[in-house]
């Protein structure tokens, strides 16, 4: 049939979703040795929180849904057998609600061990301070 572009294209996405996935689950260790990059974590921390709150999807789920469309549909599978498994990791068959409530349990942990990890270290302390120096 030759190469499918838009469906190499949405499995790219798919890792892309992936890797992201991965590093909201894992970034609080950016956080825990003090690098810059905990601040995206938390932006996508953030964002996640506010995705599942509304009941919204991921903008990487509708880019992935509309390259499938895009996709042949004479196509015997829908994507690689890589792929196969990267999606189940990303999209598990469990119900849709108890999925949400999950991610919003893990990142209200999250944003409590940002919290732990900003009294430790006088953040808040030194945010006033920072703030009430005179130019």
């Amino acid at each position: 049939m030759g190469w499918d572009m838009w469906g190499l294209f949405a499995d790219l996405v798919i890792l892309l979703h992936a890797a992201w996935a991965l590093f909201l689950a894992l970034g609080f260790i950016f956080a825990l040795r003090k690098s810059k990059i905990a601040f995206v974590h938390l932006g996508g921390l953030g964002f996640s929180f506010i995705l599942n709150l509304q009941g919204w999807y991921c903008p990487l789920t509708h880019l992935e849904n509309f390259l499938r469309s895009l996709h042949s549909p004479e196509a015997t599978y829908s994507s690689s057998f890589m792929m196969a498994y990267v999606y189940r990791f990303l999209y598990p068959d469990l119900p849709e609600g108890l999925l949400r409530i999950g991610e919003i349990v893990f990142v209200c942990l999250n944003l409590a061990g940002y919290a732990y990890i900003a009294k430790r270290d006088h953040l808040f302390r030194r945010i006033k301070a920072f703030g009430q120096e005179a130019p």
